[in-house]
């Protein structure tokens, strides 16, 4: 259960720096279609929330297919159907939840299919035990509690556990702790319907700004750029205000936004950060005479 619950809140782990690259590969699309769904049914649903059951609907509606890799496509739409029906269930309380998707082949020319969603077992109801913040030292302890937008006895929510996560995340961001980490193990308590969560957290290191540059812009462009941006050398590095700043300047330049990179000293807690308005050349595309494809349909930035 407890890689279960990491699956579900991995996705917060954010990316800490935005790296750049020397060249941007040319993009080649291949032809896809909009996905051939016929019904999207989902059973033994008697506690499913309608609105969530619309949300799957419309989100699978929305993708589209490889023509050529139909059944291998929709099968994993289906999975993917199942993971979000698991996980509706889970804000609810029901951890243990057992779901099954599946693509069924309905109508040949052309071909369409159901994506049938079957939730085999809903399990107990589970709420809240003791939630533990440990190894936690530049924050009080209750601070860092009182982030968790959930309580001792209430419904053990996968969604509001994930909030707590993620302001965590950014609490220790706006203080130059760029490497931290949370990671967090579950206890059920099946006697008594209960859920203790222990959050183990990994400071790492406070950072400090060492250097701040800008490139790619004329000397009065660049001089305005950097007065705006809200990092200074010396300060203890702020994820929130770097982002802020990166954020701040989209309409600069020639390139739709800029490049945001930062470089980290780890040794001795230092990190160079860079705005670059320099547009990324384009990659070398190298073919030989028995494999090339005419490049056609290229997509232009508006389709990026």
């Amino acid at each position: 259960m407890l890689k279960r619950l990491l699956w579900l809140v991995c996705f917060l782990a954010l990316p800490g720096a935005l790296h750049g690259q020397s060249c941007v590969p040319p993009v080649q699309l291949g032809q896809r279609i909009k996905a051939p769904i016929h019904n999207v049914v989902i059973t033994n649903d008697g506690i499913f929330p309608p609105e969530k059951e619309d949300e799957i609907a419309k989100r699978l509606r929305s993708e589209t297919v490889d023509p050529d890799s139909l059944d291998k496509d929709m099968s994993s739409m289906a999975e993917e159907a199942a993971e979000r029906a698991r996980a509706a269930y889970q804000d609810l309380g029901y951890f243990k939840v057992q779901v099954h998707g599946k693509a069924e082949s309905v109508v040949t020319n052309p071909p369409q299919y159901d994506i049938m969603i079957q939730i085999r077992s809903v399990g107990e109801q589970y709420r809240l035990g003791d939630l533990n913040i440990v190894k936690a030292a530049s924050f009080p302890t209750q601070q860092l509690r009182d982030l968790f937008p959930i309580q001792r006895g209430e419904i053990f929510s996968r969604e509001r556990i994930a909030k707590g996560l993620e302001e965590l995340r950014r609490i220790y961001g706006s203080q130059g702790y760029i490497n931290f980490t949370s990671v967090p193990e579950t206890q059920f308590d099946d006697a008594n319907g209960t859920v203790d969560l222990n959050i183990d957290v990994d400071e790492g290191k406070q950072f400090r700004v060492r250097s701040v540059q800008v490139l790619g812009l004329d000397s009065e462009a660049e001089a305005r750029v950097s007065g705006d941006i809200e990092l200074k050398p010396g300060d203890v590095y702020s994820s929130e205000a770097w982002e802020r700043s990166f954020t701040k300047f989209h309409d600069l330049a020639h390139n739709p936004e800029p490049n945001a990179d930062k470089r980290l000293d780890e040794k001795d807690g230092w990190v160079d950060v860079v705005l670059d308005f320099r547009k990324p050349p384009t990659c070398p595309i190298e073919l030989s005479t028995e494999s090339a494809i005419p490049l056609r349909g290229l997509p232009s930035a508006e389709q990026h």
